[in-house]
């Protein structure tokens, strides 16, 4: 269980003895982590909900996963580490044996050091000691009999049920590893679903990046094939999940620029304080903390392609100033008066409503026109059902593949479901349900109709939350802060009736989306003066 050498050298002799069966659940932690895959592709989405299902069964200091390289013998963090800063650290470093990570990936077997200060010489002096930590624990993460990583659990003070909290660790690490192999395998499929379905001989052979059948589908991927050819701005629409970073990707490896990078911009994931600098770049000095230059994502693209996802979540200050770039083809750095000149193609994609963000101001008219040259709609999957068993059978074979789990064979009674289903996160939800069928199946050994309608009912409600919260912003220009309580209920409920499109019962109804009795959704309806043709 724990190498007798690393055990020897903290004043313990032997093994140690079997105790009693461990009070803390680890079957909850699996469960919950399963189900956690299916609803995120989130690296540290993950990685916090696997720290705070651990402490709600023991406290620690500090939680970190490795990730390991066999090729470069690199390791290097999966997520931030949960706790405690070790400065001390560096995210990517090489395995060496004489490390804790290193140790468990040589050996693979697990790690537990009691004293770490006394273990250490100081020559050696390790980064967990010197960041106040005594006592840390690492197991390794085993997939298809290969170490993915390790996992690392350390405290101030070595904790009294230190054996039971072992045991805790060898039982989820396989399930651990079984999750980050599938958030691995998710991220790779984020950036191109391989093997062209298309069936079409006059579509160009670059295409085989994209699945589908579906004739209107064939269509839109003739008229990227198009537009890769022109140096244009294009605009691409559909509801989230739909592939929109995936035909940017396909337009600019279809075109003339193909053989230079393709930089992706996520606009919402960086800080509009820090957007600037991160878009054009910035000279050294340009402002505290800037202590050499840097080449911003814009330059980074030169002569490739820069693609904008979720454009319209830039403030209008940044659409004004992407918008001197576009009529003026050059841009000056942070701290900088030199006007550098810019051979880049921008492809920007929204999945808001553009006429409604038009009329409120969100997103400039001179901006929007000018970006979008040619709009590229891509259909939501519920209007593409030939795509879905074909994709359905594709998800299954690459991430039973990459997970190293069985293969499976979907009833006829399953793809109906699928097929019935409304798919509100599209081609992503539909990849996260495969996923976590071929999870559950090999965990469990169950694949029925009901937990596959329970696996969507749960995907689904998290959508339309998401969903029902954009709403809830962008359809009344209203300020929260001035309606009372009964407004404030009414207006929801509307949002979530909207949603739902006057269905009240069933899975999909409102009353299951409000967590609410069908009558007492009713009563509240008839109360606030709510009046919808109710199912």
């Amino acid at each position: 269980m724990v190498t007798d050498k690393w055990y020897n050298r903290v004043g313990v002799n032997k093994m140690p003895p079997k105790k009693p069966s461990s009070t803390i659940s680890s079957e909850v932690i699996t469960r919950e982590l399963v189900r956690g895959v299916s609803s995120t592709t989130s690296r540290s989405s993950f990685f916090q909900s696997l720290s705070r299902l651990i402490k709600q069964q023991f406290s620690f200091d500090r939680l970190c996963i490795n990730l390991y390289d066999p090729n470069s013998e690199l390791i290097s963090f999966f997520a931030a580490a949960e706790g405690t800063v070790v400065n001390a650290l560096s995210p990517t470093r090489k395995a060496e044996k004489v490390t804790v990570a290193g140790h468990v990936i040589s050996t693979g077997k697990p790690v537990v050091i009691t004293d770490i200060a006394q273990h250490f010489t100081e020559s050696m002096q390790n980064p967990l000691a010197e960041a106040g930590l005594r006592t840390t624990m690492a197991f390794p993460l085993i997939l298809n009999d290969d170490i993915i990583g390790t996992i690392h659990c350390s405290f101030v003070q070595k904790p009294e049920n230190l054996y039971t909290i072992m045991e805790f660790f060898l039982e989820i690490s396989p399930y651990v590893a079984i999750c980050i192999g599938a958030l691995i395998a998710i991220e790779q499929n984020e950036r191109g679903i391989a093997t062209n379905i298309t069936y079409s001989s006059d579509l160009s052979s670059s295409q085989e990046d994209f699945i589908y059948v579906n004739p209107r589908m064939r269509q839109v991927m003739k008229i990227a094939n198009k537009l890769a050819r022109l140096e244009i701005p294009v605009l691409l629409l559909g509801e989230t999940g739909t592939g929109k970073s995936h035909l940017a990707n396909v337009i600019h490896s279809l075109s003339n620029r193909h053989n230079n990078i393709f930089v992706h911009v996520n606009c919402p994931a960086i800080a509009s304080s820090l957007f600037e600098s991160e878009f054009f770049g910035h000279a050294k000095g340009a402002f505290t903390g800037a202590a050499s230059s840097r080449v911003g994502r814009l330059e980074l693209a030169q002569k490739g392609t820069l693609f904008l996802d979720e454009i319209a979540e830039l403030s209008l200050e940044m659409q004004s100033k992407i918008l001197h770039v576009l009529d003026y083809q050059s841009f000056q750095r942070v701290g900088e008066s030199i006007s550098i000149p810019v051979q880049t193609r921008i492809i920007a994609a929204t999945n808001i409503d553009v006429e409604r963000a038009l009329k409120k101001g969100k997103l400039r008219q001179d901006f929007y026109y000018r970006l979008s040259t040619y709009i590229l709609e891509i259909p939501p999957l519920r209007e593409r059902p030939e795509d879905i068993p074909v994709l359905s059978r594709y998800f299954i074979n690459e991430l039973s593949s990459s997970l190293g789990l069985p293969k499976i064979t979907l009833s006829d009674e399953i793809n109906h479901i699928f097929l019935d289903h409304h798919w509100p996160g599209n081609i992503r939800e539909l990849k996260n349900i495969i996923n976590q069928i071929l999870v559950n199946n090999f965990i469990h050994n169950k694949l029925d109709s009901k937990t596959i309608k329970e696996m969507l009912l749960m995907v689904d409600s998290n959508y339309n939350i998401q969903k029902n919260n954009n709403q809830t912003d962008n359809i009344e220009n209203i300020d929260i802060k001035y309606m009372n309580l009964q407004d404030v209920e009414r207006r929801h409920i509307k949002n979530v009736l909207h949603i739902t499109k006057g269905v009240i019962s069933g899975p999909k109804g409102a009353a299951t989306l409000l967590g609410l009795p069908r009558s007492t959704l009713h009563h509240k309806m008839r109360k606030l003066g709510i009046c919808v043709k109710t199912s």
